[in-house]
C-alpha cells in the first residue's frame, strides 16, 4: 500500500502576515492545500494563493474574532460581539442552531471568493460531536471531503460516502518537529495509506505574536516547507506521494 501526504496549511485570512507566508510556501515550497478562515475581511493575497493552483478548502470558525452573521448568534459572542475564546467555552455556551447558521453562512460568503474543495475547523472543534455533525452535513451538501480526527468521525463520513482521510496526524507542531530533521524524520514513519497533516506556516510581525499563541513557529515551519532539501526528499522518495484533498477516492 502507498503513502500518500495531504499536507494542509491552516489560518490563511486571520493576519496578512500569516498569508503571506501561506503563499509564498505554495509558490516556493511543497504546499498543495490551504484552509481559508473567511470570518475576517477578504485577504489581499488571495488572488496570488489562486494563481498557485493551490487546493483551497473552507476553515469553519466560531473562535477567532467575529462572526459573519448579525444576528441569531448570542450564544457564540461575548458582550464586544467577538466569538468565544475557546473550544471549551463553545461547547458550554453554544446553541446547535445558531452554530449552524453560522457557519452556513461563512461556506456562503467563501463561495463569493473562491470554490471551497474541502472543509475543516478552527481549533479542533470538530471534537465537539454535536459542531462536528453540523460541518459532516455541510461536506455533504457541497459535496466535499472532510477533515476527520478520530475513527468515529472517519465511520461517519464513510457512511455518508464522504471523502476523507485514512489517517489524521498532528506530528508536524513544535520544535524539533517543524524543522527539516524533524519533518524529514516524521515523513520516514509515515503509515500507509491517506495521512492528512496540517500545518501553520507564515510570516510573523507584532500583530501575529499579540493574536496568536502559535507564532514565531510559524516562521520555522515557512522555511522548512521551502527548504529545497525537502523538495528533493520527495522527488527521491517515490514511495510517498503529496497529494489533494480531491484526490482521496470514493469509498468503494
Amino acid at each position: 500500500m502507498s503513502k500518500k501526504l495531504i499536507l494542509a496549511a491552516n489560518d490563511f485570512g486571520l493576519f496578512e502576515a500569516i498569508d503571506k507566508g501561506i503563499t509564498r510556501a505554495c509558490r516556493e515550497g511543497v504546499l498543495k492545500n490551504v484552509a481559508i478562515v473567511n470570518t475576517t475581511k477578504k485577504s489581499k493575497f488571495l488572488k496570488a494563493l489562486r494563481r498557485t493552483k493551490t487546493e483551497l478548502g473552507i476553515q469553519l470558525n466560531a473562535t477567532k474574532g467575529k462572526p459573519i452573521s448579525k444576528n441569531g448568534i448570542n450564544s457564540l459572542v461575548d458582550n464586544q460581539g467577538n466569538f468565544l475564546k475557546s473550544g471549551r467555552d463553545l461547547m458550554l455556551n453554544a446553541k446547535t442552531k445558531e452554530v449552524e447558521r453560522e457557519f452556513h453562512t461563512q461556506v456562503k460568503k467563501a463561495k463569493e471568493s473562491f470554490e471551497p474543495r474541502w472543509i475543516c475547523c478552527s481549533d479542533e472543534m470538530e471534537n465537539n460531536p454535536k459542531i462536528f455533525k453540523i460541518a459532516l452535513e455541510i461536506a455533504e451538501l457541497e459535496k466535499i471531503p472532510i477533515r476527520t480526527l478520530f475513527r468515529w468521525q472517519k465511520d461517519a463520513a464513510k457512511a455518508k460516502n464522504i471523502k476523507t482521510a485514512d489517517h489524521f496526524s498532528e506530528d508536524f507542531y513544535e520544535e524539533p518537529s517543524i524543522t527539516l530533521p524533524g519533518f524529514l524524520k516524521i515523513l520516514k514513519n509515515l503509515k500507509n495509506g491517506i495521512t492528512d497533516m496540517p500545518c501553520r506556516p507564515g510570516s510573523i510581525n507584532k500583530k501575529v505574536i499579540e493574536g496568536c499563541q502559535y507564532s514565531w513557529q510559524r516562521e520555522i515551519e515557512l522555511s522548512t516547507l521551502v527548504n529545497e532539501k525537502l523538495k528533493m526528499f520527495f522527488k527521491e522518495n517515490q514511495s510517498i506521494k503529496l497529494i489533494k484533498f480531491s484526490e482521496i477516492k470514493n469509498y468503494e
